[in-house]
């Protein structure tokens, strides 16, 4: 059964056969386990048909039995059979060409194949692969020789055809690489071209063995090493060329020596050299300009580059391998010329805002100051005809004993009292406003200054008979300016008075939250909607019951509002409704019965003025 006079020339070719039918099987293992996608499942078929193919091969140089050696002839088949269209299917796939029959019905491609294996292992009954076989010699191996039949030139033309096709399309991929993936060129333009070869070889009887299943795992072992090993499926060089080729940016890359191997289209119109011209020459000898040169011979960097009337963003990058040394480097200039000219006119613009700004900003101060100015002027010319009228009217009442011309005389003396509020709060709201405004702090015994003020407005308190109690620890110190803080009460206890009825109860407290004191003035007036309770502090805000009432100017608790902010404090009211008292809550720093030393530079800077003017 086996040979027993093996020649050497006969024990090579089945070593040959063994070797091809080993890779094969180890290849098509490796491509599984690290690939379990759709092309590599045709990847895996074409190894095994390589592996069928070799192994039947080698068996008819093994064995001595001429009907055993027709039978594994017959068995090739299976591989012969198999291989063209999965190769063809497989290179497609790599490829990304978009084959319809590939994507939908590649199942189509193996009909005349399966219909060859089926002609061929019945062939002893119509001769249609075969017409007739014989045995010849040769490398001392004794094995079957053919007559093609009708059916195998079929098969030759097709199977032929899906083989020079996929080898074609690798090959025009090759072709089609840039310098950057050379050495992976290099594996699939040998992967394509040593199966065509092979097969025309034997085709044409120059060799009468047939070593195509050989050329085939040959070449799956160099389309291993491109597409598993050198990952070449993931960088896809055909989608680099359509979209590196034609990006806007320029793109160069240069190798270890920075030897320009490869740039785009952008970058032939940078350089204004085209391609061929250029690469291969070092950066120096391209030439590039010296800001260019000094970022390719830095290490990672980007800088801002001008060149005839644009602008780049120039980026550098290493190309590292996988044990972190240096390959080559890339460069990339991105066309920002339209970029920079607009930061430029936004600088310009920002440049022009401030300096309106600062104009607009200078001419409000001043509207602000003649405002005030105006202001001051208005109560200074109002403030010096009512000094004799608020002091001769109680003197004419007294004389005048006409009882109408006394009422005349009340509507007037309530009109000019009113008048002198006005501009007493208005310039005090003024003054609280100014920015140059600083309170005069010292520690104030918080108790006293009620009791102060109390007696300060005893007129009005009496007038109503309203009942004051003063609930406030005599302990309590605050940190404040003590003219403002009694405009704080008075203007509180007028207000107090004015909306609380006759009888009615005023209450000061106080207590120590930590570093401040809250104070708290409370009555048992009118009350406040939770609309009023909003805006009570608004300029010239008055109460429904007394926004006719020309015995309030509407600025009092404005002007409490700004002297407590003016010390860091807070206001607001509370009340739980119409009919039900009003509570104003305020807050100031908390002193020490210790009394406070102001420096010079304070004092000079913390200029008092009384918030109170007198008419």
């Amino acid at each position: 059964m086996i040979e027993q006079n093996m020649t050497i020339d006969a024990f090579l070719l089945f070593l040959l056969t063994l070797v091809a039918f080993s890779l094969s099987i180890s290849v098509a293992f490796l491509a599984w386990v690290q690939r379990k996608d759709r092309m590599s499942k045709y990847f895996v078929i074409v190894l095994i048909s390589v592996a069928i193919w070799s192994i039947m091969h080698g068996l008819q140089i093994v064995f001595s039995n001429l009907e055993l050696k027709l039978i594994f002839s017959k068995l090739t088949y299976v591989g012969m059979t198999l291989l063209p269209p999965s190769w063809f299917i497989f290179t497609s796939m790599y490829t990304r060409n978009s084959i319809k029959i590939v994507e939908q019905k590649p199942y189509l491609l193996y009909i005349i194949p399966i219909v060859t294996l089926f002609l061929r292992l019945t062939d002893d009954f119509h001769h249609l692969v075969w017409s007739s076989s014989t045995f010849i010699k040769v490398y001392g191996v004794v094995i079957p020789f053919s007559r093609y039949g009708p059916w195998f030139w079929v098969f030759v033309i097709y199977s032929y055809s899906l083989v020079l096709a996929g080898s074609g399309i690798l090959l025009m991929e090759a072709v089609s690489y840039s310098t950057l993936y050379k050495r992976k060129s290099v594996f699939i333009t040998v992967a394509a071209i040593l199966p065509i070869v092979f097969s025309f070889v034997y085709l044409f009887r120059i060799c009468p063995f047939d070593l195509t299943p050989v050329s085939f795992s040959i070449s799956s072992l160099f389309a291993f090493v491109a597409i598993y090993k050198l990952r070449l499926i993931e960088i896809v060089p055909i989608a680099r060329d359509k979209v590196v080729e034609n990006l806007a940016d320029v793109v160069m890359i240069f190798d270890e020596k920075l030897k320009l191997v490869d740039l785009n289209k952008s970058a032939e119109r940078f350089l204004s050299r085209p391609k061929g011209d250029v690469v291969g020459k070092s950066a120096v000898d391209i030439p590039l300009d010296e800001d260019i040169l000094k970022l390719l011979h830095a290490e990672e960097e980007r800088k801002m580059y001008g060149k005839n009337g644009k602008y780049y963003d120039l980026v550098v990058q290493s190309i590292k391998d996988k044990k972190g040394e240096t390959m080559g480097k890339i460069l990339i200039a991105r066309d920002i010329t339209d970029i920079k000219k607009y930061q430029d006119e936004l600088e310009e613009l920002n440049k022009n805002l401030e300096e309106k700004v600062k104009e607009r900003t200078e001419e409000v101060w001043r509207l602000i100051k003649q405002r005030d100015e105006f202001i001051k002027h208005l109560g200074h010319d109002l403030r010096t005809p009512l000094t004799p009228i608020l002091s001769l009217l109680p003197i004419i009442k007294e004389k005048v004993r006409d009882k109408e011309v006394i009422k005349l005389l009340d509507v007037i003396s309530r009109n000019a009292t009113y008048m002198k509020e006005l501009v007493t709060d208005t310039l005090s709201l003024i003054q609280l406003s100014a920015p140059d405004y600083r309170p005069k702090f010292e520690n104030i015994n918080l108790s006293n200054i009620v009791e102060e003020t109390l007696k300060e407005n005893e007129h009005l308190i009496r007038e109503k008979n309203i009942h004051t109690f003063n609930k406030i620890d005599e302990s309590i110190f605050v940190k404040a300016d003590k003219s403002g803080l009694k405009e704080i009460f008075a203007n509180l206890i007028s207000n107090s008075a004015r909306f609380t009825p006759r009888g009615g109860r005023i209450e000061f407290l106080a207590k120590k939250m930590g570093e401040e004191v809250m104070v708290e003035v409370k009555d048992n007036g009118i009350g406040l909607t939770e609309d009023q309770k909003e805006k009570i502090f608004e300029e010239f805000y008055k109460a429904d019951e007394s926004r006719h009432d020309l015995s309030t100017s509407g600025l009092g608790l404005t002007v409490c509002k700004k002297i407590v902010e003016r010390h860091g404090g807070r206001i607001w009211a509370e009340s739980e409704g119409i009919g039900k008292g009003t509570s104003i809550i305020f807050t100031l720093p908390a002193g020490s019965s210790k009394s406070l030393t102001v420096s010079d530079s304070d004092k000079n800077k913390s200029v008092l003025h009384s918030t109170r003017v007198d008419l």
